[in-house]
């Protein structure tokens, strides 16, 4: 059973686990408010100069952020780590084994009053059903994170805020996308900020 961490300072798990962060910090109230969550998911890009700019004016702006899944290798996983002291990680379905010594395959965390859960289906599985089987893997947490479908969500199954950001990247047939959450003490706002392909330069 998952039991749910309170994150910060972030310390690098060696091994896929969802006990891997010590419970300290964030705690309620909070802190200040309004907090800024970015999440952003299959990003499948090596390291962070190769974001789309609104991405990384994104990474500014955010006072937490959520990767979930799907990152091309472990340079831009250490980046958002190095830059990013409260930075939420998991694992997704193409991610190699060097990714996945450093982050676990599903995490809980709270921010405030907000208990938030965090995976990719690493599983790999179509997007019918894909959202029962992660109720079953994190439970009902107030919010819950995820990838790996490459398509906008935000809805409520029950009291649950369910959020997929899209694809972190643009390609020929769709745009990308990044979603950013803004904490209040009661309440969540959803702000998906999408964006085309770069024109090629000359």
């Amino acid at each position: 059973m998952l039991t749910p961490q309170h994150i910060g300072p972030f310390s690098i798990p060696q091994v896929p686990s969802v006990t891997v962060l010590e419970p300290v910090s964030y705690t309620s109230p909070m802190p200040h408010s309004p907090i800024k969550l970015l999440h952003l998911s299959d990003t499948h890009v090596r390291e962070k100069d190769e974001l789309h700019p609104v991405v990384k004016e994104a990474l500014g702006e955010a006072d937490w952020v959520v990767h979930s899944g799907d990152f091309t290798g472990p340079t831009l996983v250490h980046q958002l780590i190095e830059d990013h002291p409260r930075f939420v990680g998991v694992f997704g379905n193409t991610d190699k084994d060097e990714t996945r010594r450093i982050l676990p395959d599903k995490q809980l965390f709270a921010v405030g009053p907000w208990m938030f859960g965090v995976i990719h289906p690493w599983w790999g599985m179509e997007p019918d059903g894909i959202e029962e089987r992660i109720l079953e893997e994190l439970g009902r947490q107030d919010v819950i994170l995820y990838g790996h479908t490459h398509e906008r969500i935000e809805h409520y199954v029950g009291d649950t805020l369910i959020v997929n950001p899209g694809p972190g990247y643009p390609d020929f047939m769709m745009p990308g996308s990044v979603a950013m959450l803004t904490l209040h003490p009661t309440s969540i706002d959803v702000e998906f900020r999408v964006f085309e392909r770069l024109p090629r330069a000359v």
